[in-house]
């Protein structure tokens, strides 16, 4: 039986179903969330902003809504000090396990956020394949996550990494012995995610 591909399967499996699959099977990301912070400046003892990401998966086409087939991550913007914090969605950036650069990201409202004092807002983000690539020849085994904010004035960087995570799953044997002779099955699952 020939390997169908995993994109393949998926749309094979969405035809079949009725349209019921988003997302590409068994693309699942840690850490989920991923949290990064701008250091604070002393006399401050706390983050003046907190970063929580998360890759919720390899989403297939949507021609209703305008998505191509994308990498989607959720990103939240949290503002704890006391500046007005200004975060400009345009500026994720989305690299994959070679540093291949995606295209720019679809974000529902790509004008900048601005948030004041303890003040959050979430982004979602669908970064397309760039042309002629695809789940099959494009390095999802890791991914990294730029994005810039300005507080006060100043412009700083924050960026965080992801692991894809596969679940393997494992038969363990077992023996019945109803009369009049024993049987040998397989059955009982063990989840083991790996990284």
């Amino acid at each position: 039986m020939s390997r169908l591909t995993n994109l393949g399967a998926a749309l094979a499996f969405s035809f079949i179903f009725g349209g019921c699959a988003t997302y590409v099977g068994d693309y699942r990301y840690m850490p989920r969330p991923a949290v990064a912070n701008i250091p604070p400046a002393p006399p401050q003892t706390y983050p003046p902003v907190t970063a929580l990401a998360s890759v919720i998966g390899v989403r297939l086409p949507d021609s209703r809504q305008g998505i191509p087939t994308s990498v989607q991550v959720q990103l939240r913007i949290e503002n704890n000090g006391p500046e007005t914090v200004v975060f400009q969605p345009q500026s994720m950036q989305l690299l994959d396990g070679v540093l291949m650069d995606f295209p720019p990201p679809m974000v529902p409202a790509p004008s900048p956020v601005t948030l004041a004092p303890q003040q959050s807002a979430s982004v979602s983000a669908y970064f397309p394949f760039p042309p002629g690539r695809s789940c099959d020849n494009t390095d999802l085994n890791a991914l990294q996550l730029r994005w810039s904010v300005q507080v006060n004035g100043q412009i700083q960087g924050q960026a965080v990494s992801f692991s894809r995570v596969f679940t393997a799953y494992y038969y363990q044997p077992y023996w019945v012995y109803p009369p009049p002779y024993p049987w040998f099955g397989f059955g009982g699952v063990v989840v083991i995610h790996r990284r």
